[in-house]
């Protein structure tokens, strides 16, 4: 539970996910892009499910969302498509069920391997 009185540099990572995940969203009458960076990363699994959960319940059918992020296994059930990069440069894109047909491995698998250090 939040109020607006609490200093933004007292909240918990989970809480400051939640507001940033609520203005990004909240802009909806008027965004048809929304751009999610690590909107899930420094929070604890539960918070992790109820954002989730609120991206896919709260953008607009006709908008793009794009999140970035290294905790696929985390998001990959809700990818249409996936864009990996590499020094500046696309090695894997592609509609996820097509890639993963494809590879024969799922989408963090992929991300796995060809990240590796």
């Amino acid at each position: 539970y939040l109020t607006l009185n609490r200093l933004s540099n007292s909240l918990s990572g989970g809480e400051s996910q939640r507001i940033n995940l609520a203005t990004s969203l909240g802009s909806s009458l008027v965004g048809s892009l929304y751009i999610l960076d690590e909107p899930i990363g420094g929070v604890d699994p539960a918070a992790r499910e109820y954002i989730l959960r609120t991206i896919i319940n709260n953008y607009r059918e006709d908008a793009s969302v794009i999140i970035s992020t290294h905790l696929i296994a985390e998001i990959e059930p809700i990818l249409d498509e996936i864009v990996f990069l590499k020094e500046g440069k696309v090695i894997l894109q592609g509609n996820t069920d097509d890639i993963r047909e494809e590879y024969g491995k799922s989408i963090d698998s992929l991300f796995r391997e060809k990240y590796k250090a």
